[in-house]
């Protein structure tokens, strides 16, 4: 199935420690036209982040080390992020894993493994009426 882009100057950053799985949403992105940038840990994402200012954060929540809502605590938290949408991917199909995720600042949660159907229809909706800079 072919999607129609947001836009070609919309900004999604993926984390994800799957090497595999970020391969795979880095390759699906592009081919949306996407800018992307990728990251395999929340110490990376957090290094990319302000110079890239994603206007879309995609992360695992279950990542070793710093896990999903750490990193989206400290993102949140940056003063020179310019305000982002977020969705969070977990493995986890329960109803206090959504309230969890939405309580740690993000907009969306997302049961692995995915429907690229279902992301990018939820891409297009949280960044449906932000006004994207280029």
């Amino acid at each position: 199935m072919s999607y129609p882009a947001v836009s070609s100057s919309l900004r999604v950053l993926v984390v994800d420690d799957q090497p595999d799985l970020l391969s795979m949403l880095d390759l699906m992105m592009q081919r949306r036209k996407y800018a992307v940038k990728t990251a395999l840990s929340g110490d990376e994402a957090l290094e990319v982040a302000p110079d890239f200012a994603p206007h879309v954060v995609i992360s695992d929540i279950g990542m070793p080390g710093m896990d999903g809502y750490q990193l989206m605590a400290h993102l949140r938290a940056a003063p020179d992020l310019a305000p982002f949408k977020s969705i969070a991917l977990s493995g986890y199909d329960l109803h206090t894993e959504t309230s969890r995720a939405r309580s740690a600042g993000y907009d969306a949660h997302l049961l692995k493994p995915i429907e690229f159907d279902q992301l990018f229809e939820m891409i297009e909706e949280l960044v449906g009426e932000m006004e994207l800079d280029t």
